[in-house]
């Protein structure tokens, strides 16, 4: 193989990943790291602690102000307001944080 193809080649094994990764959204597709950060502390909601979204024959009663909180952290006007809710539920429940980026 010629010199000229290899050095195409290999450029071109360098070049196409980056330029993948520069198409990516920011923040895992949020809008800010807010809306990122309340994400995450939604999922561990919803699976450990506020388990409403399981049914109406789950032993559960579902909690209204972390509901409340679940729907604020899909918008990103009201994501600042959610967080703190779910950070105080999430840790009188004995759970540790997930760090905020």
């Amino acid at each position: 193989m010629s010199r000229i193809p290899m050095l195409l080649v290999v450029g071109a094994c360098l070049v196409l990943p980056l330029a993948a990764r520069a198409q990516e959204k920011p923040f895992g597709g949020y809008p800010n790291a807010d809306m990122e950060y309340c994400a995450r502390l939604s999922d561990l909601y919803v699976r450990y602690v506020g388990r409403a979204e399981a049914g109406p024959r789950t032993p559960v009663t579902p909690d209204a102000v972390g509901g409340t909180a679940l729907a604020q952290c899909k918008h990103e006007d009201t994501v600042t307001q959610a967080i703190p809710v779910l950070e105080r539920k999430l840790l009188d429940a004995r759970f540790t944080l997930p760090p905020r980026n």
